[in-house]
């Protein structure tokens, strides 16, 4: 039987690096450390996107925040590598590397978690910390480390003992009296907070100099629980937030916690979270933005509070009920990134409509949020993988993210619109009026060109049918490989984004960045949007012709069938006969008549003005690159430019000379007009 790859990964925790797009880590279990794209630009994201940054199945893969490419990765036993990208090469840096597999961890020197906490320092990316029963740093890359605390955990010797059971299994997994958690306040440099699993919360204000233990001013916790995670408010000093949890002793519920004053006082804030036995908490994270906003996983669920706990809402459209073991904010995207414990990774492209929640929009009834900038990212090669694999990852949708709020159901239409810099609407997109944040993707186009309707059969193929409004659409296989009906894409510059509602208007800017791994400048860009434009106006007015002439033969066809019985009617199926020809022969010189929709037909007769325009516009601008069009782009451009203007010529002959001199035949011959001139397209 063929061999599928269920979409499962238990993720431990996750990280993000600051490129564009940027990069998910984590470690596996059962498997090693990834690093792997928010963003593939193109296809899916394919386990081939990912690569193993050291360490191995445990503990944390965290970029380094000021190079991005030297990547710390943990592994059990104190296990920790420092990766390079620059070379794929990888040094061990443990802080302690004497093999403790099999030992009690009551009779090793450093006892070390499975899972052992680890920090970076947001002041000093090279000051590192990672924790046994003792904190230790290394600012050298991990060539040399220091112990800058005593025992912060109870250090009873009962529960460092043989774990596993009946087999005794001590390979460092769930051994008591450790570090689990880590963070240095981002506010005031030197605070760092640390917590133990056996329920110990200490915190030193001078780098690890002095230390105190605040575990007793926590109100009410239960004893023996792990401190999941600690994490310094970005706001203020002094302040964090933490999570305990107590499931192996038989707890379900959510701890969460917010410490205030260096840890003197405590407040329980998880009274909104719904209980089961699956609520416990794993991690709190608080957002970057929008002080009192914070993200909690459990067992089965992600929350969000938007007022330091007094409520809680639950995240969960397109989140399986994985356990959420971490919880970052990606600063520049303003991404929400979690790791579950069974489901992999999970992003929650834009929060910023959740920061704007606050109670001045809460209380109206529309209200268009500010949207982030958008990029312009240009497709890339992308990775091939089976197509049996069920575990390719989703691009986050491309363009730029338009949110705002409806409460209830305001009157009047809705329509959302992206206006250019000299106020002209360049698309209108759909504008939904659920209540609550309404997301609406504009993706940095404009409207597309036309289609064009034919009411005709190509000659000699009476079997191509119409659909049940009488007519088939201009469809050629190189036309369409050519890009020949896509949109074209929108500069690298401001927009506005207008939403209507009612008599009601709002407006947002927009910027449009370009790509910054593209090596075209903004001039180009602008260059060949112009040019795409150009041309996507040239098509629209051949498409216009196409249908004005499509409707006169469907009419005059009309006529035939109408008279081809009738022999007093020689005169008029004559001129009818004509006049068909005449537009035949105009039509002729705007598409290839022939083309029925068969693949095959597309290299049996030469390709017109609409199908090279169209392989002109994919060539200048829809196909990946930011170049300003090229010297025979322009060139070929002047000549179907020439060639179109022939082409209208011939049209307003059959519009303005041919067909009004069959219609003055029929006034003489006291016949029925043709209906109209201009196709109801």
């Amino acid at each position: 039987a063929e061999q599928v790859v269920p979409p499962i990964a238990q993720m431990y925790h996750v990280a993000v690096d600051n490129q564009i797009p940027y990069n998910v880590y984590g470690n596996r279990q059962d498997g090693y450390s990834y690093r792997g794209p928010s963003n593939a630009r193109g296809g899916r994201i394919m386990l081939g996107h990912w690569m193993s940054v050291g360490g191995c199945e445990a503990g944390f893969a965290t970029p380094d925040p000021v190079d991005n490419n030297i990547v710390w990765s943990g592994c059990y036993d104190g296990g920790l590598e420092r990766w390079d990208l620059r070379n794929m090469q990888k040094r061990n840096v443990r802080r302690w590397p004497e093999a403790s597999y099999g030992w009690a961890p009551a009779d090793v020197k450093y006892r070390w978690h499975w899972n052992f906490g680890f920090n970076i320092s947001p002041h000093d990316h090279n000051r590192v910390y990672v924790g046994s029963q003792f904190l230790s740093v290394t600012t050298d890359g991990g060539f040399s480390w220091t112990d800058i605390s005593p025992d912060l955990t109870l250090n009873l010797k009962d529960h460092q003992q043989s774990s596993g059971g009946v087999a005794t299994d001590n390979l460092m997994t769930y051994d008591g009296s450790l570090i689990f958690s880590i963070n240095e306040s981002p506010v005031e440099e030197g605070v760092i907070w640390v917590g133990t699993n056996d329920g110990q919360i200490q915190i030193t204000r001078d780098g690890g100099a002095s230390w105190t233990n605040v575990t007793e001013n926590v109100r009410d916790m239960p004893p023996w629980g792990t401190i999941a995670n600690i994490a310094s408010s970005r706001f203020e000093a002094g302040t964090a937030y933490l999570t305990l949890d107590m499931h192996q002793m038989g707890d379900f519920d959510p701890y969460v916690y917010k410490a205030t004053d260096y840890g003197n006082r405590f407040e329980r804030i998880d009274a909104g979270i719904p209980r089961s036995m699956l609520s416990f908490a794993h991690e709190v994270h608080e957002d970057p933005v929008r002080p009192g906003m914070l993200y909690v996983g459990v067992d089965n669920a992600l929350y969000v509070t938007l007022d330091d706990g007094d409520h809680w809402t639950q995240l969960q459209s397109g989140l399986p009920p994985a356990p959420v073991y971490g919880v970052v904010v990606q600063d520049h995207f303003d991404d929400l990134v979690v790791g579950t414990y069974g489901r992999g990774f999970y992003i929650l492209d834009d929060i910023t409509p959740l920061r704007n929640l606050t109670p001045q929009v809460l209380d109206s009834d529309v209200h268009l949020m500010a949207p982030r900038d958008a990029y312009r990212f240009q497709p890339i090669s992308g990775i091939r993988s089976e197509s049996n694999g069920l575990n390719g990852g989703r691009n986050p949708q491309y363009g730029a993210s338009i949110n705002y709020w409806i409460d209830g159901d305001p009157e009047g239409d809705s329509k959302l619109e992206i206006v250019d810099g000299d106020g002209t609407v360049i698309r209108a997109l759909s504008a939904p009026k659920s209540s609550g944040i309404n997301r609406v993707w504009w993706d940095l186009r404009y409207e597309a060109t036309r289609r064009a309707q034919l009411r005709s059969q190509p000659p000699g193929k009476d079997h191509v049918e119409f659909n049940d409004e009488g007519w088939r659409i201009l469809y050629s296989w190189d036309l369409d490989l050519h890009g020949g009906q896509r949109r074209k894409n929108a500069a690298a510059v401001s927009y506005s984004v207008r939403l209507t509602v009612g008599d009601r208007e709002f407006t947002q800017p927009l910027t449009v960045l370009k790509d910054p791994y593209s090596t075209g400048t903004e001039a180009d860009i602008r260059a060949q949007v112009a040019m795409s434009l150009e041309m996507r106006d040239e098509l629209n007015d051949i498409v216009d012709m196409i249908n004005d002439i499509e409707w006169l033969r469907y009419q005059v066809d009309g006529v035939q069938n109408r008279y081809k019985d009738d022999s007093t009617a020689a005169a008029i199926l004559e001129a009818a006969e004509a006049l068909e020809q005449q537009a035949i022969d105009a039509e002729g010189n705007l598409y290839d008549i022939h083309l029925s929709g068969a693949r095959e037909d597309a290299f049996r007769a030469p390709m017109k003005l609409y199908g090279r325009l169209s392989a002109l516009a994919s060539d200048v601008g829809a196909n990946g690159a930011d170049f300003s069009p090229t010297t025979p782009q322009v060139e070929v451009h002047a000549v179907l430019r020439q060639r179109l203007e022939n082409a209208r010529e011939l049209f307003r002959t059959l519009m303005e000379t041919d067909a009004p001199a069959f219609r003055r035949l029929l006034a003489e011959l006291g016949l029925p007009d043709i209906i109209s001139m201009k196709s109801p397209n």
